[in-house]
């Protein structure tokens, strides 16, 4: 009985990690494949969120078969790998929203990096780490819903299948807040399907299989930040 609970606990934080690579892998290839490259493009930062977020998945997944104690250095480590999740949809969002001001983004990122960085290491506890990233984490993450809300209802990121990056990102916002609670009641496998969905999700809405077939050829523009709003 232990096996099977285990198995379901730590089975789909495997495949959302095995998922998120090969997106991550596909999205940083398409990337590359342009003639034109950005380090704003919507691929290559999905690229980087999603190795961040498999990197994630793998850590939760040591610490479930316990081969990692869930000490205070070992959640320094995530919040770092969390960074990598946060900081590159930060990237994005700021050449989207506030494009005219580019030549300060390098500056912004500097600072937002070195504040991210500087809690994930020195932050004295759990707590106090998690609260200081959360305005950076709120910010990420409601930009990101309100930016495709937008693109989804003006049909401005055809590439891109907006409303189902709406529910992805809802989804995976999910599966981390609940992730505690529903382990704490042994449910932990509930909160990592979730986050199975909402990457298989993300999956779908970016590699758009529905706009592909309509296109002949796929041109290669960049599916960038330029879609501005």
């Amino acid at each position: 009985m232990m096996q099977v609970t285990l198995d379901t606990t730590i089975m789909p934080s495997l495949v959302a990690a095995i998922v998120s690579i090969v997106l991550s892998l596909y999205l940083f290839f398409l990337w590359y494949g342009q003639e034109n490259r950005l380090y704003s493009d919507l691929p290559l930062a999905f690229s980087i969120v999603f190795t961040a977020h498999a990197l994630n998945q793998m850590l939760l997944s040591l610490t479930m078969l316990g081969l990692i104690p869930t000490s205070l250095e070992f959640f320094r480590v995530r919040a770092l790998v969390v960074g990598g999740i946060a900081l590159p949809m930060m990237v994005v969002l700021l050449n989207i929203w506030l494009h005219r001001f580019q030549k300060h983004h390098r500056r912004v990122m500097g600072l937002l990096t070195a504040y991210w960085v500087a809690i994930a290491l020195f932050g004295p506890t759990q707590d106090i780490i998690m609260m200081l990233h959360l305005p950076l984490i709120i910010t990420f993450i409601g930009g990101m819903v309100l930016t495709f809300i937008i693109t989804w209802r003006t049909g401005r990121l055809k590439e891109v299948r907006s409303d189902l990056m709406v529910i992805s990102t809802l989804l995976s916002l999910v599966g981390q807040v609940s992730l505690v609670s529903l382990s704490a009641a042994g449910l932990g496998f509930v909160s990592g399907a979730i986050t199975v969905v909402a990457t298989l999700l993300s999956t779908i809405a970016l590699s758009n299989p529905w706009y592909q077939r309509k296109q002949a050829p796929i041109p290669k523009a960049s599916i960038a930040a330029e879609h501005h709003l």
